[in-house]
């Protein structure tokens, strides 16, 4: 089962990584065990031998569902410890090997921006939003990411992308009232922090929530 997934991502309208990868297959038995001990170490607070167990997956993994597998366990278990840069370079691995994973370039994405690639982190939502069209949550991280580093047009065309989806009724208004943020005026760069009342000023993105891939 794999781990939760949790850092600081900008979105405004919630989002959790693409769901069911492409054409699924399972991990060789023995890789899937080295997985299954890591995770129960992990369950147990024993990060040094979780980490054994998973540089052992990775090690013996030799096709490519098992690679897959043993990268991803372990890039979501070193997003929890913190280890952003060290987890994204398992993450590269994973969809080197399994190119049409939209959740695995999502997660990807994610991680890029926490560690300041803004280029690769756009690079890599967008080829998760290629691979999973009818999927809001790229397009919600996508224009998240671009109001934040100032490409309002950018980011309303991914929202205005998004009502042409199949959007829930609370989503749509979410993605409603994000247009009719970014069609005010931007603040000056000056703009003074966060009021007091912990109000956001107008036209401002959203500020940084807890993500969850799960």
């Amino acid at each position: 089962m794999r781990r939760v997934l949790v850092f600081v991502v900008l979105a405004a309208c919630g989002g959790r990584t693409p769901g069911p990868r492409v054409n699924p297959t399972t991990p060789d038995p023995e890789v899937r065990s080295a997985l299954d001990q890591a995770e129960a170490a992990e369950r147990a607070r024993r990060h040094d031998a979780a980490r054994v167990h998973y540089e052992r997956a990775i090690a013996i993994a030799r096709d490519p569902a098992s690679i897959t597998q043993a990268r991803r366990d372990f890039a979501e278990t070193l997003v929890t410890w913190g280890a952003y840069a060290e987890a994204r370079t398992h993450l590269e691995v994973a969809v080197a090997t399994d190119a049409r994973d939209p959740a695995g370039w999502h997660d990807l994405g994610l991680l890029r921006h926490q560690l300041a690639d803004h280029p690769g982190a756009i690079a890599a939502l967008e080829r998760a939003r290629t691979l999973a069209p009818a999927d809001p949550r790229p397009r919600t991280s996508l224009a998240a990411l671009r109001w934040k580093l100032g490409d309002r047009a950018g980011a309303a065309a991914e929202y205005r992308a998004m009502l042409e989806l199949d959007l829930p009724a609370r989503q749509r208004a979410k993605v409603e009232w994000a247009l009719g943020e970014l069609a005010k005026p931007a603040p000056p760069r000056s703009a003074p922090g966060p009021r007091s009342d912990g109000a956001r000023p107008a036209g401002e993105p959203p500020t940084a929530a807890p993500y969850s891939t799960r």
